[in-house]
Parts: C-alpha cells; structure tokens; sequence
C-alpha cells in the first residue's frame, strides 16, 4: 500500500508525526559530538524535527530536508528555528534534482525506509547512495518491528525489515561498508528494542 502523502498533510493524519527529534538520533548525537560535520541530508524529513535537531547539536554546515509533500516542507519552514543551518526542498528521494546528487557527506534516515514500498527497497540505497558524496556516510535508525493491532505485515505502512534484509540491501549489495551497529537505548513509547541503529559507508 502506498499513500498519498500530500493528502495526508492536508486532512492532518500524520500519525507518524511525534513532535520532537528520533530519540535515536539524540542519542547517537550525544554519544558521538562534533562527529557530523558537512551537509547532511533528511530523506522524507516531515515536520522536520530531525533535521533541526541535527542543525543544532551536530556540527553539520548544513542540515537540510527533503519531503515529496509541499505541505510538510511548508509545516517545517514555518517551524524552524535553525535557518542558517537548516533548509528544506520539496522532493523525490527517488528522482533528485542534480543539486542533490552527490552533494552530501551524510544521510540521515528516519522512518522514510519504513514508509515506502517494499518493493522500492533497492531503489532507496541507490538513491542514497547517489546523495552521498564518495565515502560519505548514511546513519539510520530502522524499524524492524512496526507490527501490533493496528498494522500487520503486508499493511503497511509502516513496513518492517530485518536485520538479514538491511545487511542484504546495504553491505550485500556492496554500495555500503557498515561501520556502526546496535539497538538504541532511547526510542519512541512503544518502540524499544524495535529499531536498530546503522552507520554505513558509502563505497565507490
């Protein structure tokens, strides 16, 4: 199943929305100071939650993110309080506008994987992987297991992995090289020992 996005935004049914940054991510960013450095990018970045948490406790240049809704790239423009370090651009993660290709030290990913088809899988690491500039580095956190009353497998989204998939996808496929692996501490109310954090890097 794939959603309408926009239309999602527009009838306020975001129910992935939090209103605050991954706790993974703050995690990794208070374990791991002045680590990101450069640009990073925001794959299905919403709100933008995200990419202002890494505009102000990273050491990125520029944190910037990217949504196929015009709606929640508008949401996160009105939020934003980090302008100089954060920008966001309404987008296709999977076809990019060459100011994209190439043009990133980092990915961060955070429940874009989960949304989209699984299907679409393979496509995603090549984008990101053509985000990234050689050696560059994508830091995710991946949501293994979504399912519950509510969604099931083949529902979704959002749609779970495994670990043995995300090592086929990423490392197998010999685009990545993983650097860093674990299950984060901190998560959302409902997600412990859910998601698994991936630090990998881009191989030429």
């Amino acid at each position: 199943m794939s959603l309408d996005w926009e239309h999602q935004y527009q009838i306020c049914e975001t129910p992935w929305d939090k209103g605050a940054p991954a706790p993974p991510l703050l995690e990794w960013l208070e374990s791991n100071p002045r680590t990101i450095r450069g640009t990073i990018l925001v794959p299905g970045c919403g709100a933008g939650y995200d990419v202002e948490a890494l505009a102000e406790k990273s050491s990125a240049e520029l944190a910037v993110g990217l949504d196929i809704s015009n709606s929640a790239i508008e949401l996160a423009r009105k939020n934003s309080t980090s302008e100089k370090k954060a920008t966001y651009d309404q987008g296709d993660i999977f076809n990019l506008k060459a100011n994209h290709v190439g043009a990133y030290d980092w990915v961060w990913e955070h429940t874009c994987f989960c949304a989209i088809s699984p299907d679409r899988r393979e496509d995603y690491v090549e984008a990101v992987w053509t985000a990234l500039k050689p050696s560059g580095l994508l830091l995710g956190v991946f949501y293994l297991n979504p399912y519950d009353d509510e969604h099931q497998p083949g529902g979704g989204p959002p749609h779970g992995v495994s670990r043995k998939e995300l090592e086929s996808f990423f490392i197998k496929s010999g685009m990545f090289r993983k650097e860093e692996e674990y299950t984060p501490k901190k998560s959302y109310p409902g997600r412990e020992k859910r998601e698994r954090v991936l630090c990998m890097r881009r191989m030429s």
